[in-house]
């Protein structure tokens, strides 16, 4: 689960706020966003989420504060986003608030229209606040959607007509404690929304979900609303955990950070600590084979009359095999040791009658799945490959020798159990293997001169994998 809407740097929290966030992540959490509501905590904000590799800030001045928001204020916001932007996720909170005058509403909107741009150009998604104020909301937000602008409207509490007005201009929703209150009006809303339009919040210390109602409110209260949003979609809990999540991952773009910074330790402790949710995909040791067609294309390039001249070649896909051994330690991540042969002869030149184009690598390459519980699962992968280019029967380059490359790729994958036997997998998959090497002042029997080339291969592949239900018990 992904809290993402929490005050953690307020009062309330100040006693025992590690005590808060440490419930909060046994109890499932595995990400939280803090935004920032004024000109005093843009700062505590940024550094809550430096001090903890789990936890996500936005920056924005709320529009209860928009009498602070000036050209120092924003040049603030935007050197913290410069500075800090691998743990800044979004723009908040930000927004219109006519139910008190704590601002003028000429002020508030200025200041929200201003943000919106900012979201824009830093590329950031907007959290936005919204009482009493659904008309001139949506005319802003109609003049600045120009395609680029992603928001969530948090804490969403309207009705159907404006939810569906919203939605057409891209907007996604999150639910609060809100939902689960006793006389609340909009159970029809949450029914209609789109399952890839919402997320999950709680609005720590507000909005406290029943039966803590009158209590203060933490993160590790987001499960009591995943629960009211199940029982109101008629859907299993875990589906609704498993596709918020996923919604999060993928607005606040947390997903590629946390591949580089928290992936494998959060979902590890998820899997762990959240018994009650199992994905039903579960790999560990696989046996797979490989084929597909693989191209190579070479950059060339050499002197002539004192002139540069360069020229790419692509040498047209050939049908390739290869087999790998698969384990994954982590629902998440696959690694795979693969080899795979092409022999392409085309030359039959007698001067050259042994010159082919040999193709043999040896790769280790780490796949990333975004939805590992998934049927359908797609996937980034990168690696390092061993390239022979040689074994004694020649090269169109004769002075290329075995050497390392780097593969990246993505693709997908369908899982298809089978009982008693295992898990098998079909993989599409498109993978770039470049070698590392810059060939030097080397002899091309087709330009019948010496040239300095680099060059990739590009190989679509299909991928069949076979994980024995005996070893995957073994995990």
């Amino acid at each position: 689960m992904i809290d993402t809407h929490c005050h953690l740097d307020s009062k309330e929290f100040e006693n025992d706020r590690e005590e808060v966030i440490r419930r909060a992540f046994e109890g499932g959490v595995v990400s939280i966003i803090v935004p920032s509501i004024d000109t005093s905590n843009l700062e505590k904000v940024v550094k809550l989420a430096e001090e903890n590799e789990k936890i996500f800030s936005g920056v924005g001045i709320h529009p209860h504060n928009a009498n602070e928001y000036n050209n120092q204020i924003e040049e603030k916001i935007c050197k913290l986003i410069e500075e800090k932007n691998k743990k800044i996720v979004a723009i908040g909170e930000i927004g219109l608030d006519y139910y008190y005058d704590f601002a003028p509403k000429e002020k508030q909107k200025e200041v929200f229209r201003r943000q919106l741009q900012i979201a824009k150009e830093y590329q950031l998604p907007a959290i936005i606040h919204n009482r009493d104020s659904n008309e001139d909301l949506l005319d802003i937000l109609e003049q600045e959607q120009d395609g680029s602008l992603r928001f969530v409207l948090h804490c969403f509490s309207q009705d159907r007509e404006f939810l569906s007005k919203t939605l057409e201009l891209g907007a996604f929703v999150s639910f609060t404690g809100n939902v689960t209150f006793k006389n609340n009006k909009f159970a029809s809303v949450v029914e209609e929304v789109p399952e890839d339009r919402f997320f999950l919040e709680t609005d720590s210390p507000f909005m406290t979900p029943v039966p803590h109602r009158g209590k203060r409110n933490e993160p590790s209260f987001v499960r009591l609303v995943a629960q009211k949003i199940a029982e109101i979609k008629n859907l299993p809990i875990n589906k609704v955990i498993e596709m918020t999540t996923n919604n999060a991952k993928k607005f606040f773009q947390i997903l590629l950070i946390a591949l580089i910074i928290i992936m494998p330790i959060a979902l590890r402790a998820q899997e762990e600590e959240e018994a009650d949710f199992e994905n039903p995909y579960k790999k560990f040791i696989g046996v797979s084979s490989n084929f597909g067609f693989n191209t190579l294309v070479v950059f060339q390039t050499w002197k002539e009359d004192g002139a540069s001249k360069e020229r790419n070649s692509a040498y047209e896909g050939k049908f390739f095999w290869g087999f790998n051994l698969n384990i994954s330690p982590v629902d998440f991540n696959i690694n795979r040791l693969e080899f795979t042969y092409t022999l392409d002869r085309r030359y039959n030149d007698t001067a050259y009658p042994d010159l082919a184009y040999i193709y043999r690598t040896l790769s280790f390459t780490s796949l990333f799945l975004i939805n590992p519980s998934m049927r359908v699962n797609f996937y980034g992968a990168l690696g390092l490959t061993y390239i022979f280019n040689s074994f004694n029967l020649g090269h169109p380059y004769r002075d290329f020798k075995s050497s390392l490359g780097a593969n990246f790729g993505a693709g997908f994958l369908v899982n298809i159990p089978i009982q008693n036997v295992g898990l098998f997998t079909i993989n599409g998959e498109w993978l770039m293997i470049f070698d590392l090497s810059n060939y030097k002042d080397i002899y091309d029997v087709e330009l019948k001169r010496n040239v300095d080339a680099y060059y990739y291969y590009s190989q679509p592949r299909l991928i069949i994998t076979w994980y024995p239900e005996f070893l995957n018990k073994l995990r």
